[in-house]
């Protein structure tokens, strides 16, 4: 019988001889799990990496205030193609059908343009984020990720250290809804639910027209209650590019919705759900807080 050390070795040699694939979960024959990401990319090894576990009390800023979310069109929506990619089911804005800019606060004078959203969620509603709050996990984490437009474009900024800038919004499940009230919330979950439904295989992709990013995320409308911080890409190649604006309030998912994202599939035909790294260490980085 093999020992484990030699099974182990002979996993990663598979591995690397396919390119050094990447997955969550245990290393195997599909790809690194999350504590070997470093031998897909050099920078998953470095010393300010995402996510992290914020510990409160932290460092109250009030230079932080000043943070705006906007939507550049008429309507005030976004527009994009919505793909599994087998890590997380992303949206890519068509940024001809409306843009929208992150900039103030943290991010100074500095335009930050969303390029895309994707969901990190459990197979429960146990754990399912990245970011935890004094040790506590939320069922999902969405991310909204934009780039400093002072370059080309995403790909440019990416591994810049000021390059890019995620708002990370954690979601729970919603247990019912209030007759009469959050119509245009429910909207928005209602668009999304449908979306997942059409992407449930590796590979597929729909579109998306005019979800109400401001409906769908309410707390976009009024950034003054956030974490703040220095850190990564949480998947590879996890460029430590990000200043992280992690929301305090989260918003609320019903449970169709919950389930439409825990029947994808994943790039090894299993389940994609429990796409979420674990915390990172802190070494020494500075969290602050905003309570406008």
């Amino acid at each position: 019988m093999l020992s484990a050390t030699v099974l182990f070795a002979l996993v990663t040699v598979s591995v690397a001889s396919e390119g050094a694939k990447w997955k969550y979960g245990e290393t195997d024959s599909h790809g690194y799990g999350p504590p070997d990401w470093g031998k897909v990319s050099k920078f998953c090894d470095y010393t300010a990496q995402s996510p992290i576990n914020i510990e409160t009390p932290v460092k109250k800023d009030a230079s932080l205030k000043g943070l705006r979310f906007a939507i550049e069109n008429r309507n005030r929506r976004v527009s994009g193609a919505i793909k599994n990619n087998g890590h997380a089911p992303t949206l890519t804005i068509d940024k001809l059908k409306g843009k929208a800019r992150l900039t103030g606060g943290p991010l100074g004078y500095s335009v930050f343009m969303l390029q895309q959203f994707h969901f990190h969620f459990g197979c429960d509603y146990d754990a399912g984020s990245e970011h935890l709050v004094n040790g506590k996990p939320y069922p999902g984490e969405l991310h909204l990720v934009t780039y400093n437009t002072k370059y080309a474009d995403f790909d440019t900024a990416a591994s810049q250290s000021d390059g890019l800038a995620v708002i990370g919004v954690f979601f729970e499940e919603k247990k019912k809804r209030e007759k009469g009230k959050g119509r245009k919330h429910y909207y928005a979950l209602l668009k999304l639910y449908y979306a997942l439904r059409r992407i449930r295989d590796f590979g597929a992709e729909a579109s998306v027209r005019y979800i109400a990013l401001l409906d769908l995320v309410p707390e976009l409308k009024d950034l003054s209650s956030f974490f703040s911080y220095k850190g990564s890409l949480t998947t590879p190649p996890c460029y430590q590019s990000v200043r992280w604006i992690v929301l305090k309030e989260p918003i609320q998912f019903p449970g169709p919705l919950f389930g439409a994202m825990r029947r994808l599939k994943n790039g090894e035909g299993g389940l994609m759900c429990g796409n979420f790294r674990p915390p990172q260490k802190l070494n020494g980085r500075v969290v602050s807080e905003f309570d406008g």
